[in-house]
């Protein structure tokens, strides 16, 4: 990764938090496959799809999942056929919109197909004029914020996010690399029993540990909207039935593995063994689901909270969101972001001080401040909820 390819990622990130979002950098895609050695034995290995520099993530009220994609590069060379990748990468990830961002200039013929493609061709004089036409009232290129959008912080995470215990490995590549491509569904559960498989390795007093579960909550958060985005399409007035339908991959899925469960019990009888068609975790999912459907104005910013923590633990400078975000921060969304974590640290069987310490950064602030200062947000005793 050039250094000239980092401050295009720095700069389309900033531009996509002018632009509302949340976002996420170096997202990698790869598959499982099998492999045959020279020895003639078979073994798991992976293949690499690609990678995509910089994402973006936001949410309609409605909960539609709202998603940029950036791609980087420092050369005009091969912006043409670079086009027709970038829109099968927007397709792939469901992007509403996609940018190819060079340092130097772009090709007319790259220009041409732009338009016809329904993607943006930028330079970095370009992100300057159209980050003018947002205007937000977080400055974030000043204080702790600003770190965010430091090419050489920006590559510091990737490093530190990646020189991890080895025996946290699994969940690494898990939230590098397979997220990605499973099918969004199955995320509900994936992210729990990863962490739930190095639930001992993990330690709440160490800052990078905790930056993995902040990556973790935000990487949720985005699972959850998809869920709300499915109940609220199918059934809204009946929550918990069409969380269990999404859980499984659809309505048809949940009845099959109803009728499975019914098979079983009818061979062997009812052996408490056999358990639940549903995770013993569910009522906590339903319970998480309930909070986050009834606040969609928040998702974005308990993303933001997330990403920051994540990154400000990981560069190993962290500062709590009241701290990060000022007077713009917002208690109810760094509340969801607790909620997100507590319902993680319970699922997975994570060490409970892991809850508190996620608390300590995320809310604690909030309840030293008079609640005047805070205008239609929720009162302290609701944080303290």
């Amino acid at each position: 990764m050039s250094e000239l390819d980092l401050e295009l990622k720095a700069l389309g990130r900033r531009l996509l938090w002018t632009m509302g979002f949340s976002t996420r950098v170096d997202v990698q895609m790869r598959s499982y496959v099998p492999v045959r050695s020279r020895g003639g034995r078979n073994s798991t290995g992976f293949e690499s799809y690609t990678d995509l520099d910089v994402l973006g993530i936001a949410f309609s009220p409605g909960f539609q999942t709202q998603r940029v994609v950036i791609d980087c590069k420092t050369t005009k060379a091969g912006s043409t056929e670079r086009m027709f990748w970038l829109r099968g990468l927007a397709d792939f990830f469901e992007a509403d919109m996609a940018y190819m961002l060079r340092s130097k200039a772009v090709t007319d013929s790259a220009r041409q197909l732009a338009s016809r493609l329904k993607l943006g061709a930028l330079l970095p004089v370009d992100v300057e004029e159209m980050e003018k036409l947002h205007r937000v009232p977080l400055d974030f290129r000043m204080g702790p914020l600003a770190q965010l959008f430091d090419p050489a912080l920006i590559a510091k995470q990737l490093e530190k996010s990646r020189q991890i215990d080895s025996r946290l490995q699994p969940l690494a590549e898990y939230v590098e690399f397979d997220y990605w491509v499973y099918d969004p569904y199955r995320n509900l559960t994936q992210m729990v029993a990863h962490l739930a498989d190095v639930r001992i390795f993990l330690n709440p007093g160490n800052p990078r540990h905790l930056g993995i579960l902040f990556d973790c909550i935000w990487l949720y958060l985005a699972t959850c909207a998809k869920a709300i985005e499915y109940v609220r399409v199918t059934h809204i007035s009946d929550v918990d039935k069409n969380l269990q339908a999404y859980l499984f991959g659809g309505q048809v899925a949940l009845r099959e593995k109803q009728h499975l469960a019914t098979k079983m019990r009818g061979l062997v009888g009812n052996d408490p063994s056999l358990g639940s068609v549903l995770p013993e975790w569910y009522p906590g999912l339903l319970e998480l689901i309930g909070r986050l459907i009834r606040n969609p104005s928040l998702f974005a910013a308990a993303m933001r909270y997330a990403e920051w923590l994540s990154f400000s633990l990981t560069i190993e400078n962290p500062a709590s969101i009241h701290t990060a975000f000022g007077k713009f921060s917002q208690p109810t969304a760094a509340k969801l972001v607790a909620d997100v974590a507590g319902f993680l640290v319970s699922a997975a069987g994570l060490k409970p001080s892991f809850r508190q310490a996620a608390r300590a950064v995320a809310i604690d602030d909030f309840l030293t401040e008079p609640p005047e200062q805070f205008p239609g947000q929720l009162s302290l005793g609701d944080v303290n909820d």
